[in-house]
């Protein structure tokens, strides 16, 4: 595969957005896309993928455990 020319836009992408100081808006930016192309490719024996981690699920799981002791 010739990806001589990806890399070369990708770094020059990258190096732009360094320059005005904006490569985190960049990097949040390669994140929702991944999620979103992630989440489009999905098939229905995937179940639900978790991205982000989720709070309320990880205090609902310790309250469940104090319970039931």
């Amino acid at each position: 595969m010739n990806l001589d020319k990806l890399f070369a836009w990708a770094i020059g992408i990258a190096i732009a957005f360094a320059v005005i100081g904006r490569l985190d808006d960049l990097q949040t930016w390669v994140w929702k896309t991944q999620a979103k192309l992630i989440y489009q490719s999905r098939t229905k024996t995937w179940g639900s993928p978790r991205f982000f981690p989720d709070n309320k699920t990880e205090v609902q799981v310790k309250i469940k455990a104090n319970v039931a002791k």
